[in-house]
């Protein structure tokens, strides 16, 4: 590799398969508000956003009177819904632990993600590959989250210091929403998207669409970030 400097992945939807659990949470949160959600609505709507912005956006769309009081009280039941539903779960994708062992050990990886970090840590740590990831960026970390840059700016901030010369046209984003391409080009980001939550149409802002993550390669990775001419 010459190119390469970086990996930046989102989590839900690229390292795991955790988007159904989350969809779950919903759906039980919202039952006591007389309110269905969907599983359409939430892959439509919710995926790649963070917690904050997606209640609000419900709230909104379902007539549900929104304060700054009740998302916090959302938040905090969301974490705990699924922090119950994480201790039997391991929804790590098949071959992204080994995946991520073998790229860590030749470029850095970090993560950017609109989960909460507890939820990252757990999920890592029960697959044994919390110490392949040196940087997370979660929900918890930015005050603006996808569709806006911040994450993965905050992502760039903190690598750094560790890799000299750090460019971000020479860093790649892994993800799996509209939203989250957003985040990263704006940021100035190559950006590959896995169809795990949408069809490839609807991931067509990436410079590279695949159908799963353990089938990129680093070469392919380093060959996005040749600069162009």
């Amino acid at each position: 590799m010459n190119h390469l400097q970086a990996i930046v992945l989102d989590f839900d939807g690229v390292v795991a398969d955790t988007e159904p659990l989350h969809y779950e949470a919903y759906r039980q949160i919202f039952a006591p508000f007389g309110i269905t959600v969907t599983a359409e609505e939430y892959a439509d709507h919710y995926i790649g956003l963070a917690d904050r912005k997606a209640f609000t956006e419900a709230g909104r769309v379902h007539g549900l009177d929104v304060t700054a009081r009740l998302i916090d009280d959302l938040v905090a039941r969301k974490a705990e819904v699924v922090r119950h539903i994480l201790a039997d779960a391991r929804p790590v994708y098949p071959g992204v632990a080994e995946l991520l062992r073998s790229w860590a050990a030749v470029v850095p990886l970090a993560i950017a993600s609109g989960a909460l970090r507890g939820e990252i840590e757990s999920v890592l740590g029960a697959a044994g590959i919390a110490d392949t990831v040196g940087i997370i960026v979660s929900a918890n970390d930015v005050k603006r989250s996808k569709p806006a840059p911040d994450p993965y700016l905050k992502a760039l901030d903190l690598l750094a210091p560790h890799i000299p010369g750090l460019e971000p046209s020479r860093t790649v984003a892994v993800e799996d929403s509209r939203f989250g391409i957003q985040s990263a080009r704006e940021a100035g980001l190559r950006t590959v998207a896995v169809t795990t939550s949408f069809p490839r149409s609807e991931l067509a802002g990436a410079d590279l669409v695949v159908d799963r993550l353990a089938s990129l390669t680093l070469d392919a990775l380093d060959a996005l970030c040749v600069p162009a001419g």
